[in-house]
């Protein structure tokens, strides 16, 4: 069994079927753990509105679904 330090969920072997995306769980984990929110909060601009969301929410969601083979983002 692999320890997790940032999620409460355990990794063990199952012979269960599981989802082509379960494993973004664990790149959620490594962003985390690589401290990605804090760097995208330091480095890049806040909300210009109390509505507005925090650059890291922003960029960890266009990471994860990168990791999760997006083909392309859109603006």
């Amino acid at each position: 069994m692999i320890q997790q330090t940032i999620f409460a969920f355990k990794i063990k072997a199952t012979k269960e079927r599981l989802t082509a995306h379960g494993g973004l769980a664990l790149m959620a984990e490594f962003n985390h753990g690589i401290g990605l929110r804090e760097l995208t909060d330091q480095h890049l601009p806040g909300p210009g509105s109390n509505r507005g969301f925090d650059p890291s929410e922003m960029v960890d969601s266009v990471v994860l679904m990168l990791q999760g083979e997006g083909e392309a983002w859109r603006i």
